[in-house]
């Protein structure tokens, strides 16, 4: 009788992971990632903040992909589910990203402080929209490429995938270098709107840098878990992908409903409404308190 080993369909024939997924730890944080999805789909609603619709996008997928993890436990072989949690967490967080991009082109327009800002808003928009498509593709096509069972596509996928990250990194530094410039010259030179007390415009500017800097501190931590190996510590706990991104990416969620860009939005469309010195007479005022 020949030895033959059967293999379910759907079923890879090894490990899929070093570890047995917890079911608890993905179903909390599945029910996280909805709550917050939910806040935040009232929030558009609210605020009129459509701009906040990529952000929602990546809330849904952070809680399929703790689905996909919560369908692993005690079922490490099933390739369908790793598949999903593998693409899903690692493409959500650009949808995240893509909110914070978006936030700086309109806190910019709202205090009408163009002249402080590094380059055109509506380029800083659009390149960095094309960044966000960048690092989706490559997150995707990567993940897929690891699913293969081929060593060498497998490879390829992971370069890939740190290709993405690397440069979502990259873009991350210089997007945080403009906001900065962006904050320190209108400190400098204020504009009419900025200078109403009920635009507190500043704490909006942290929670860029803030959450600015834990897509940096995600990323970091998943150049350092597919560059090292499976061999390595990072791969082969769990803990780690809790800590360092899924926790992570809920307090970027969460930073957003406390201090919500699309709050200052409706702010500073009230107070044009009700009248106030435009753009030229601000210059001009400045000018004129210059010259004394």
């Amino acid at each position: 009788m020949s030895n033959i080993t059967v293999v379910t369909r759907g079923l890879a024939p090894f490990d899929l992971y070093p570890y047995n997924p917890s079911a608890t730890a993905a179903w909390t944080f599945l029910v996280l990632f909805a709550i917050v999805g939910v806040v935040h789909i009232v929030y558009m609603f609210i605020l009129r903040a459509w701009f906040a619709m990529p952000l929602i996008l990546g809330c849904v997928g952070e809680a399929f992909g703790y689905y996909g993890r919560a369908q692993s436990h005690d079922n490490i072989r099933n390739g369908g589910m790793y598949l999903i949690q593998l693409m899903l967490l690692l493409a959500a967080p650009p949808f995240l990203a893509a909110t914070i991009y978006m936030s700086l082109g309109r806190i910019i327009r709202s205090l009408e402080g163009e002249r402080h800002a590094m380059i055109r808003v509506t380029w800083l928009t659009k390149i960095y929209v094309v960044v966000d498509i960048a690092c989706f593709v490559c997150q995707m096509a990567g993940s897929a490429m690891q699913s293969s069972g081929d060593p060498a596509g497998t490879k390829l996928g992971i370069n890939i995938v740190l290709g993405g990250l690397g440069f979502q990194i990259f873009a991350f530094v210089i997007f945080v270098l403009m906001a900065c410039r962006f904050h320190y010259r209108l400190n400098r030179e204020p504009t009419w709107i900025s200078r109403e007390p009920s635009i507190r415009w500043r704490r909006c500017m942290w929670v860029l840098y803030a959450t600015s800097l834990l897509v940096l501190v995600r990323n970091f931590y998943r150049i350092v878990e597919f560059g090292a190996g499976s061999d390595s510590a990072v791969y082969k706990s769990e803990v780690y992908l809790y800590v360092l991104d899924g926790s992570l990416m809920w307090l970027l969620v969460l930073f957003l409903i406390i201090v919500h860009p699309g709050a200052l939005f409706r702010a500073a469309r009230r107070l044009k409404k009700l009248g106030g010195m435009s753009s030229e007479e601000d210059e001009e005022a400045i000018s004129l308190t210059d010259r004394k």
